[in-house]
């Protein structure tokens, strides 16, 4: 048990380390062992604080980094303006630059996710209708051959409706458009399944 807990802890960061390290009073006392084992194997806990305190000090500062970026692009300033206008006496300037650029992107792509467009439209209109007459079957089937409804079955709607008006539009419910018209075809499928009850439901295997 000893050697199998020393070999976990190896595992662990300097992060999990020191959580588990400020935590041991709840450990059985073989794992205090090994973790006092590991923990000496490593430099001992003052080199593991240090460590541990430069890991905690660089996340929050790519952290501050991140957030400045994304103002400033908000702003309406470049890649290349912000990578000039941020500087910062932990993180090295290839990971500012890495982060300006992830961050840059992630704006970009949810620019793109919420912006409306005519193909936003006919997609989600498409995929409704198609996702929607899908649900819609189903939904009659379903309470022809139960005899119940389950409303919860609405939620698998949702789902259906949205996969289809997503794999159209490449848009997330984010967009509101996207969102509206998942409601609608959720409310469209909805009406068709009660339709097709009152037109086959009493044609059933169980009602002849």
């Amino acid at each position: 048990m000893l050697n199998e807990l020393i070999e976990r802890y190896s595992q662990y960061s300097d992060v999990e380390l020191m959580e588990v390290y400020s935590n041991k009073d709840r450990y059985t006392n073989d794992a205090k062992q090994a973790l006092d084992i590991v923990i000496e194997n490593k430099g001992g806990i003052q080199s593991l604080t240090v460590r541990y305190d430069t890991t905690v000090a660089k996340e929050l500062e790519k952290s501050r980094i991140k957030n400045d970026a994304t103002e400033l692009y908000l702003n309406g300033m470049t890649k290349n303006d912000i990578n000039h206008a941020l500087n910062s006496e932990i993180l090295a300037s290839d990971e500012i630059q890495q982060i300006i650029e992830t961050t840059s992107t992630e704006i970009e792509a949810t620019k793109r996710d919420l912006e409306i467009k005519p193909s936003t439209i006919i997609g989600s209109i498409l995929g409704g209708i198609i996702g929607g007459t899908i649900g819609g079957i189903l939904w009659g089937l379903q309470i022809i051959y139960s005899g119940r409804i389950f409303y919860i079955f609405a939620i698998g709607l949702g789902i259906i409706s949205y996969g289809f008006i997503k794999f159209f539009t490449k848009q997330s419910r984010n967009n509101i458009a996207v969102f509206i018209i998942t409601i609608l075809s959720v409310v469209y499928a909805l009406i068709l399944g009660f339709y097709i009850y009152e037109l086959f439901g009493y044609r059933g295997p169980d009602r002849y």
